[in-house]
């Protein structure tokens, strides 16, 4: 397909440009309304040497036909419009009208009528004009926000026509679509400019900001932009005032950075007339040394990612397959899509959308990792049984069926994929409504079948969604072990998913490699469909996850990793399954881009050598890249801030530091060793040598998290260590935020070989200094290694929260932020609805206080749906709140339970209890109430708990405790996620990670 419409429009025509050739468009993209029903079919013909989409029709069985287009042509916002349609009629034409369509904002829809009595046969000009504020046209559609206005952003919805007859056949055609704009309160639309199409600036071009006028009168106005770095550190800037004349364009070069990375460019351009909105957008860049197009097949490692390029525009798969290769993407997964080769039984199987694809991506040096799904309404097995019928999923289909498919499949195929997967996550309800035998039954067709047309092609399991847990989709928790064990001679590797946060994929690996072992599992497994969304961590957060998660995979034995997805899948920033991309919809690299292309440069032809022993806490990895050199990408995971100074020795050549976007830092050796710093953003070292260096061990290491009180003075303990071989000498120099004072400096400090001492800074707080648990300050440890090492380490500023009498007006702990949320279901489309979309789908607010003898807790819940099924221990499974209490001289913790159930009755439940405590008895005394109010969609809990009840005693421990709370979420479909204070309450019970809360 051809589409013009975002190249034309980006800079603001008011002269007729393309929208769509409707003869260049796949005939599959065109959905006519019950054609079978009516008897109406659509195609590509030729007439007067001109392809267009031709429509047929049998005017007995319907009086008018109707369609709409699959791919989305978005309309240039306009006051007024000319668009211009080619039609070509017959003779005789049995049509009365063709209908354009236009689909609004809101859903509603537009349809202009223009008569076809006066045209000639052959090819016409039909002209629709419309007034966005008044279209003169019918409207349908759009329930209460429907307003006989045209709502941008709108679309061509389609066409339709009226018949003039009952009797016989008719057909017409519809060739080339052009919109002329003859009024816009929109200025002049800026683009930024790179030298690629997908705006990757390389070392040898140049950025800019062009603006050119395509009116046909003068234009000035005022050009403004800002260049920042995913930081948010500001790079460079300009404002300037703007005269163009009709055609006449001006180019705003950008200062190219000094380093490799993704870049913002905030733009807002105005025009000095009146009642013209200004135009406002934040552009990308991603500055770099490409990875990539890499000729021929993927070697060792495979680099790969994700995407669905059929029924999209070719020019779309051209800019996908370059953005692909370019950051070195070598293997692309895709889906065959069973269900639009042969949409009915009759039809023959057509693969030319697949075909033409994997032409467009082959051109970039990339290959197809092909998924044989799924399948056409009429190959569904007539004996299939739903494996649940509480949720909708794909049938099982006819295995003599499904066998004729794959048989084509792979013999059309055959020498030109080297990878098919059968099914996509067979173990996910939605995906495959059918049994782990039924599946594996597919499985063995589909393997016997692909290895009769092409023994060298390789066949993957099904990627499983996750390893077996609670989702409430996972329907048989065994799938993947029967599988892998029956199944076993019928797939070559184990294909496995596993989307989100990094902590919680490593658990996963960790466990299908024991899976794996315990099941002797031979076969290779491949992260062939992994990632996160960017709505939960940031971009840069993004960027982290993936370098992260294709490392430890890699280390873990993995063949390949595949990232998904390639593009963002539309553009809502709060829709979760919007955001996966490694660029936006619109082809903008986001952070994760610049990342992919780093790991790809540096790794591609690497082989995995071994863990590194760096220290608990420290993930380090060897590899040996293709010129033979060492590579250690390593990072932190402690969370409390940066601070991990590693003396490395056996250097004997030059050692360079690499970042997540491909800055290089050449590192300083002194006798043969070298210091680094290990921070949260992972880093690559590379040594110039073939030998594996030593890790000696740490100069610097916290002795415990430094808590102060405020209007008080706190002990902040850290330990240095010296793990050479001659004497050290340190100096340290505090770096406090306002509200922190220290108490006394620290002279430098001596130590031996091999020995440690432990430094205590005293630090006073003033009486105001408080933050909330999830808004810390840092502080700076300024360090000196004699002439070794220099740097700032920064660790988390922790603030006991004041237990004041009665409860304060501010709460103590705000709830609201993404990182404080744990997603609990699937990382899938169908469980897009049940993902966190900010404070109105989940928050809280919580206060602590006392009244001398019980202590007071207060929580206001903002929840858009209350659900509250269960009692007792499986209230958890519902709305409601878990907290926990660490008391001084006790054995255990309290985990406690409150809920107001569905029926409006409070429910109190312990889970655990310090030794010498009835938990039965301590849920019986603790006093709650809670009120819902659906208005304003917020449950409050109001507790109250005697001291007695649970052995808090102000004079005990300083009159300091350890607390920690979070909200469950359930809107009907079981527990989706939770919002927490800190970790160590719903995934284990680490109470060391909880606030601490201090009498006042």
């Amino acid at each position: 397909m051809r589409y013009s419409v975002v190249l034309f429009f980006s800079i603001g025509i008011l002269n007729a440009a393309p929208l769509v050739d409707f003869g260049a468009v796949a005939p599959e993209s065109i959905r006519l309304h019950t054609p079978g029903k009516r008897e109406q079919a659509a195609g590509i013909d030729t007439f007067d040497r001109r392809k267009a989409l031709r429509i047929d029709w049998n005017n007995a069985r319907a009086g008018h036909f109707e369609f709409h287009t699959t791919d989305k042509l978005i309309l240039p916002e306009f006051l007024k419009v000319k668009i211009r349609v080619q039609a070509y009629l017959p003779e005789h034409c049995k049509a009365r009208s063709l209908n354009l369509r236009i689909v609004d904002r809101d859903g509603e829809t537009f349809q202009v009528y223009r008569p076809l009595a006066g045209l000639k046969p052959g090819w016409n000009e039909i002209i629709y004009e419309l007034d966005s504020e008044t279209p003169g046209a019918g409207s349908f559609g759009a329930g209460k926000k429907a307003n006989r206005k045209i709502d941008f952003p709108a679309r061509l919805g389609g066409f339709a026509a009226d018949f003039n007859s009952k009797d016989g056949e008719g057909f017409l055609a519809i060739g080339t679509v052009e919109i002329e704009i003859v009024s816009t309160r929109l200025p002049l639309r800026p683009v930024l400019e790179t030298g690629t199409a997908v705006h990757v600036l390389t070392p040898e071009n140049e950025a800019g900001i062009l603006l050119a006028n395509d009116r046909a009168v003068d234009v000035s106005g005022k050009l403004e932009f800002r260049v920042a770095d995913v930081n948010g550190n500001p790079v460079c800037g300009e404002e300037s005032e703007v005269f163009l004349a009709p055609g006449e364009s001006r180019r705003f070069p950008i200062v190219k950075p000094e380093k490799f990375g993704v870049y913002y460019v905030d733009v807002k351009y105005s025009e000095f007339e009146e009642h013209k909105k200004p135009f406002e957008k934040t552009f990308r860049f991603c500055y770099m040394k490409p990875a990539g197009p890499v000729p021929g097949p993927a070697k060792g490692f495979l680099f790969g990612g994700c995407t669905h390029p059929l029924g999209k525009p070719v020019e779309d798969q051209k800019r996908e397959a370059l953005a692909a290769a370019l950051c070195g993407i070598k293997v692309m997964r895709v889906d065959f899509y069973w269900e639009s080769m042969q949409p009915t039984a009759q039809s023959e199987l057509n693969f030319k959308r697949f075909d033409d694809a994997l032409r467009v991506f082959e051109e970039q040096g990339i290959e197809f990792q092909a998924i044989y799904c799924y399948l056409p309404k009429w190959a569904a097995a007539k004996d299939w049984k739903p494996l649940s019928m509480k949720f909708t999923g794909k049938p099982r289909p006819d295995y003599g069926l499904w066998r004729r498919f794959i048989r084509s499949a792979a013999g059309h195929y055959r020498g030109k994929l080297r990878y098919v997967e059968v099914w996509n996550e067979p173990d996910h309800v939605g995906f495959a409504n059918f049994s782990a035998l039924e599946y594996i039954e597919l499985m063995k067709i589909a393997y016997a079948e692909t290895k009769r047309a092409d023994p060298n092609m390789q066949v993957l399991t099904g990627g499983y969604t996750c390893m077996p847990n609670g989702f409430v989709k996972l329907v048989e928790k065994d799938h993947m072990q029967r599988t892998l064990v029956e199944g076993r001679g019928a797939y070559d590797i184990f294909a496995f998913h596993g989307h989100g946060p990094f902590h919680d994929y490593r658990n996963q690996i960790d466990r299908l490699v024991k899976m794996k072992k315990e099941l002797k599992v031979e076969a290779p497994w491949w992260a062939n469909e992994t990632a996160i969304s960017s709505i939960h961590v940031g971009e840069l957060g993004q960027g982290i996850t993936l370098y992260r998660k294709l490392i430890y995979s890699w280390a873990r034995g993995a063949m390949g990793y595949s990232w998904f997805n390639l593009r963002n899948n539309g553009f809502d920033p709060r829709e979760n399954e919007h955001n996966f991309g490694l660029l936006t919809r619109d082809f903008y690299p986001k952070a994760a881009y610049g990342v992919y292309n780093t790991l790809a440069r540096l790794f591609r032809e690497a082989e995995y050598l071994g863990d590194a022993d760096a220290g608990e806490g420290i993930d380090a990895f060897f590899f040996r890249d293709a010129r033979g050199e060492l590579l250690l990408p390593h990072w932190s995971g402690a969370s409390s801030g940066s601070g991990r100074v590693l003396l490395l020795s056996g250097i004997s050549g030059p050692v360079t530091r690499i970042d997540l976007f491909g800055n290089e830092e050449v590192l300083p050796v002194c006798n043969d060793a070298l210091v680094v710093e290990v921070g949260e953003i992972p880093a690559t070292l590379r040594f110039a040598q073939r030998e594996t260096p030593r890790i000696c061990g740490e100069f610097f290491q916290l002795a415990d998290d430094f808590i102060c009180r405020p209007g008080g003075t706190g002990k902040y303990r850290f330990e240095l260590m010296n793990p050479t071989g001659t004497s050290l000498t340190f100096r340290i120099e505090p770096e406090l935020p306002e509200g922190l004072t220290l108490k006394e400096k620290i002279l430098p400090l001596r130590i031996a070989p091999g020995q440690k001492k432990t430094v205590t800074l005293r630090i006073a707080a003033d009486k105001n200094f408080r933050y909330l648990h999830n808004r810390q300050e840092m502080i700076g440890i300024a360090l000196a290694v004699d002439d070794l090492w220099e740097g700032v380490l920064h660790f988390k500023a922790r603030c006991a929260t004041p237990l004041n009498r009665g409860l304060s007006g501010r709460p103590d702990f705000v709830l609201e932020s993404a990182d404080q949320i744990v997603t609990l279901v699937a990382n899938h489309p169908d469980s897009a609805h049940l993902f966190w979309k900010g404070g109105e789908d989940l928050s809280a607010e919580v206060r602590l206080g006392h009244d001398g003898t019980a202590l007071l807790l207060k929580v206001d819940v903002r929840d858009d749906i209350h659900c509250q099924p269960y009692r007792g221990g499986r209230m958890y499974q519902g709305d409601g709140i878990q907290f926990a209490l660490q008391l001084p001289d006790q054995k255990g913790l309290w985990e406690i339970g409150l809920s107001r159930r569905d029926d409006g009755e409070n429910d109190v439940h312990l889970w655990h209890a310090p030794e010498g405590f009835d938990p039965s008895k301590t849920a019986a005394e603790i006093q709650l109430e809670t009120l819902r109010d659906e208005a304003k969609k917020v449950t409050g809990y109001t507790v109250r708990i005697p001291f007695m009840t649970i052995g808090l005693n102000r004079n005990v421990g300083g009159g300091a405790f350890r607390f920690n709370l979070l909200v469950n979420d359930n809107d009907g479909e079981g527990r989706e996620s939770y919002i927490a204070i800190a970790p160590g309450i719903g995934e284990s019970k680490t109470p060391d990670e909880y606030p601490v809360v201090i009498f006042h």
